[in-house]
C-alpha cells in the first residue's frame, strides 16, 4: 500500500492528532495499490500541502481547549475540585426543567461538617483544607456518575441526585436509591482517615444534612434548596450526625424499598 500523506496537528506544545488525505485514484493504468507500480503518494498532493490545513485546525482545537479550561475554572472550586455554587445553581435549574418535562424526581442533599471550625482552630487551616479535599473525594466515590458534588459554602456541600434517563426498565427501582447513597456519603466521611488529625481521625468527623425531593418538597430551585437547608438545621438540633428527610424525600426512598435502617 502506498503511504497516505499526513501532517501533525499541534499547537502550544500539544499534539491533537494528524490530518491526512484519503487515498485517491491515480490517473493512468498504474492506479492499483496492490501492484508494485502503485504511486508512492496520492497524485497531486504531498505532505507540505497539508501544513496550512493542519495549522488552521490546530488553532481552533487549541481555542476549544482554552474555552473548556476557562469554563472548568469558572464552575469549579479551586481547593477541592468540586463544582462550585455557580455551577450548582445552573445545573439544578436545568435538572429541574428536565424533571418537569419528563415527570421525574430530583433530590438534593445539603450538609455541612459538624464542628468544622473547631478542627480549623485545633489543627490549623492546612488540616481544615485536607478535610474539605478528602470530603469531596469521599463524596465522588459514593455517588453515581450522573450526580453532582458541589461545594456551596465554606464547609457546606450539596449533592444533586439526578438520574436523567430514569430507571432502565419501567417500574424498576434504580440500582441504588438516593437514601442508600446519602447514608453512604455519611458513613464514608465518618470513617475517613485524615493524616493531619492523627490516629484518632476516624469517627471524629460527622455531617448533618437535609434531603429534599422535587416536586413534593419544593417546586423550584429556591424552595427545594430552602427545604433541604431547613432539614439540615433540624439535623443539627437533633444532636448532629444525622440526615433529615423531607416528606417528598421519604416518598422517593420508600418507593425504592428503603426501610430507613442504618
Amino acid at each position: 500500500m502506498a503511504p497516505v500523506p499526513s501532517f501533525p496537528v499541534a499547537a502550544g506544545g500539544k499534539r491533537f492528532g494528524v490530518i491526512r488525505i484519503g487515498r485517491g485514484d491515480a490517473c493512468g493504468e498504474d492506479n492499483d495499490p496492490t501492484t508494485d507500480s502503485a504511486p508512492s503518494r496520492t497524485v497531486g498532493i504531498d505532505t507540505s500541502d497539508l501544513a496550512p490545513h493542519a495549522e488552521w485546525l490546530a488553532t481552533w482545537l487549541a481555542l476549544h481547549d482554552r474555552q473548556q479550561s476557562l469554563r472548568r475554572a469558572a464552575f469549579t472550586d479551586p481547593l477541592t475540585g468540586a463544582w462550585n455554587r455557580r455551577y450548582f445553581d445552573s445545573f439544578l435549574e436545568a435538572a429541574l426543567e428536565r424533571a418537569r418535562y419528563a415527570r421525574r424526581t430530583v433530590t438534593v442533599l445539603i450538609f455541612d461538617i459538624d464542628g468544622f471550625k473547631r478542627y480549623n482552630d485545633d489543627f490549623g487551616h492546612p488540616a481544615g483544607d485536607e478535610i474539605l479535599i478528602e470530603t469531596v473525594r469521599a463524596l465522588k466515590g459514593s455517588v453515581r456518575p450522573s450526580d453532582r458534588v458541589c461545594r456551596i459554602g465554606g464547609d457546606e456541600f450539596a449533592v444533586i441526585f439526578d438520574e436523567p434517563e430514569g430507571p432502565r426498565v419501567r417500574g424498576s427501582r434504580p440500582p441504588e436509591s438516593v437514601y442508600v447513597l446519602a447514608k453512604r456519603v455519611q458513613r464514608q466521611i465518618g470513617e475517613k482517615k485524615f493524616p493531619k488529625l492523627g490516629d484518632d481521625a476516624p469517627g471524629q468527623l460527622t455531617i448533618s444534612g437535609g434531603l429534599a425531593a422535587f416536586p413534593w418538597d419544593g417546586h423550584d430551585a429556591e424552595t427545594l434548596l430552602k427545604k433541604a437547608d431547613d432539614l439540615a438545621c433540624d439535623s443539627k438540633r437533633r444532636g448532629k450526625n444525622a440526615i433529615s428527610l423531607g416528606p417528598g424525600a421519604e416518598r422517593v426512598c420508600k418507593n425504592a424499598g428503603d426501610d430507613f435502617v442504618d
